[in-house]
């Protein structure tokens, strides 16, 4: 019987040889009453949820109500699910809300974790059952409500909303048809509207350093609050706590790289320098390109800016990546190749998946080093399953990659590893060449200078010439140098001389099995004594 099934009524023993009474629920009297109560199972999980009046107007408010009233006139008894999926601070709870207020229908909030997890089942039963008693719609949180199993017998309430973040989203349950809703990142504008009605203060902010925080960090509602709950004083502070809770949403398939590089301390060829220059320009220019509808409708895909660095190792294409995210004021992210593929069939994907999503949510600037390692070329001869799946694995990142929105610099010391479909579709392609002598010699000084003071590199000026002609090297090679070089100097309780830069040159040529010729060491050694 139903007064039973629903817990309304419930048997309790009086005594040996005295029959079972009845006992009415304390819930079910109250309401038989006229009086509204919680039901006493729900203590502490359930409560009333309000709309705050903080829709967005991305937020797909009037499609949602409009369909979830078709659905109900359409087919008799329909029970809908409304799976709202967004990050933490997305605003679930506000769309959730606004939707149930369209309809009219209150709506309960129900924190699925702070139930009985043991006793789930009666947990569920008594929700569905104050959702009944109040007329109300219900609101779930927390990842108990995608963990545990919906009991397929339980009848439930016509309308619920699930929400969750994105890859926690519920299996689907036998009688209700589920309506899985994206919320969307908020556009300039709307991050701009945020910023203003968060606090007083932050009206006050300049107009064109508020835009700037909207162009280059798109927020969600919930990042907005916390940066202002936080002390956020100006558009600077609230971008560096914006950034700050971003890097906690990669988990560790990613870390974040310190960008402290200015474009002088990039020494490259002219070329290059105007191409990285092009990089930054469209990187700042892109957010308001791509609100033109015009654009929308003309690149359905390929609006992401993604670039390729290639070159010898030690060449500039990390600092390069820092230089561009630190224009930006945006964080480099470095993918962590080593947990990003998996030796599970499936894993890798996902793992991509959740990265690249995270990164479109949170405007930062990916960063794939190593990338040879991950968009290799495909096999061409397939011998066993592990190729197959090597290659399914491939084809999914260079279409991940292809399709992601944001900006992504990959790295590579070995382009023609690169599978070439996937070079095609790359916005930039950027080739850093090793330093000629001129270049080289820019280095010394610059590093020199930056180490020690001006004066110690003007009287280094000729020794900066000779290890200049005398043997190739990369920037990250004569970085290192300068760093032994200082070391042996300090050593030898001496200010820095051509001895102590050719003992670190020396160390860094060893490592790749080379040294410098007997006639240029000479040289520089007389250098060092006339010094």
């Amino acid at each position: 019987m139903n007064i039973f099934r629903w817990e309304l009524i419930q048997r309790r023993d009086m005594g040996v040889g005295e029959p079972q009474a009845l006992v009415i629920d304390p819930q079910i009297k109250d309401w038989l009453r006229g009086k509204s109560s919680l039901d006493e199972v729900l203590i502490g999980a359930v409560g009333m949820a309000e709309s705050n009046g903080s829709a967005l107007p991305e937020w797909p408010i009037d499609e949602i109500a409009t369909w979830t009233q078709e659905s109900f006139r359409s087919v008799e008894q329909t029970r809908v699910r409304v799976v709202i999926v967004a990050p933490r601070g997305g605003g679930k709870g506000d769309f959730a809300a606004a939707v149930a207020a369209k309809l009219t229908m209150p709506l309960l909030a129900v924190d699925s974790d702070a139930g009985d997890e043991g006793n789930w089942k009666r947990f569920f039963l008594h929700t569905q059952r104050q959702a009944f008693l109040e007329t109300a719609a219900l609101s779930w949180i927390g990842e108990a409500v995608s963990r545990q199993r919906w009991p397929g017998s339980q009848p439930l309430f016509p309308l619920q909303f699930v929400l969750c973040e994105p890859g926690l989203e519920p299996a689907p349950v036998t009688g209700a048809v589920d309506r899985v809703v994206r919320l969307p990142m908020p556009e300039t504008k709307t991050g701009e509207h945020l910023w203003q009605q968060s606090s007083p203060h932050a009206r006050t902010w300049p107009p064109a350093e508020l835009r700037r925080l909207a162009e280059h960090h798109r927020v969600w509602p919930g990042d907005v609050i916390r940066a202002i709950q936080l002390g956020a004083s100006s558009p600077a502070e609230a971008a560096l706590l914006v950034r700050d809770s971003a890097r906690r949403r990669f988990g560790n398939l990613a870390q974040i790289l310190e960008c402290p590089f200015d474009w002088d301390d990039l020494v490259l060829p002219q070329g290059v320098k105007q191409l990285l220059e092009a990089i930054s320009f469209e990187a700042e220019e892109r957010g308001e390109f791509w609100q033109q509808k015009a654009a929308q409708r003309l690149f359905p895909q390929g609006r992401g800016l993604v670039a390729l660095f290639s070159g010898p190792s030690g060449t500039g294409k990390t600092m390069a990546a820092q230089v561009i995210a630190a224009r930006l004021t945006q964080d480099l992210c470095r993918v962590n190749v080593a947990q990003l593929v998996s030796k599970w069939v499936g894993e890798t994907p996902k793992n991509v998946e959740q990265v690249i999503r995270v990164a479109a949510e949170n405007d930062v600037v990916l960063f794939f080093d190593e990338a040879d390692a991950l968009f290799a070329r495909r096999l061409t001869e397939i011998r066993d399953a592990q190729d197959r799946f090597a290659n399914t694995d491939t084809a999914f990142l260079l279409q991940a990659i292809e399709s992601y929105p944001g900006i992504a610099i990959l790295a590579t010391n070995l382009k023609t590893n690169i599978d070439a479909a996937f070079l095609r579709r790359l916005r930039y392609l950027v080739e850093f060449p090793k330093p000629d002598a001129g270049l080289q010699r820019t280095l010394w000084i610059k590093l020199v200078t930056a180490l020690t003071d001006a004066k110690r590199a003007r009287a280094l000026a000729g020794t900066f010439d000779r290890l200049s002609a005398a043997t190739e090297v990369t920037p990250a090679q004569i970085k290192f140098a300068v760093l032994a070089g200082l070391f042996a100097a300090r050593a030898d309780n001496q200010p820095l001389n051509a001895r102590h830069l050719l003992i670190g040159l020396d160390r860094e040529l060893a490592k790749e099995g080379r040294a410098i010729g007997p006639r240029d060491r000479d040289k520089i050694l007389a250098l060092a004594e006339a010094a």
